[in-house]
């Protein structure tokens, strides 16, 4: 993810929903860091974080095509592609 670049709202949002929902610090939730093997998350984890991202973000990851999503910053790519499709899908408007 390119915070510079990137949609930094989504960033700011996910990144303390990622330390809550894996247990780890703040400082932990980086760009760079992977789910899994940094953050420490299990499959039930990343259910959670799945489910909170919906509420939170209103997009579905449950659906989503999730292959090459491995860090924090893939996440947070992952929901901005997600709501820019949404906003741009006839049934928006």
């Amino acid at each position: 993810m390119d915070v510079e670049h990137g949609d930094a709202d989504v960033w700011e949002t996910l990144r303390p929903l990622c330390a809550r929902v894996m247990s780890v610090p703040l400082e932990a939730v980086v760009p760079q860091a992977r789910l899994v093997a940094d953050l420490g998350a299990d499959s039930l984890d990343i259910t959670e974080l799945e489910a909170a991202s919906e509420d939170v973000f209103g997009v579905s990851l449950k659906g989503a095509d999730k292959s090459g999503v491995s860090t924090a910053g893939d996440v947070a790519d992952l929901i901005v592609r997600l709501r820019a499709h949404e906003a741009h899908s006839p049934l928006a408007r």
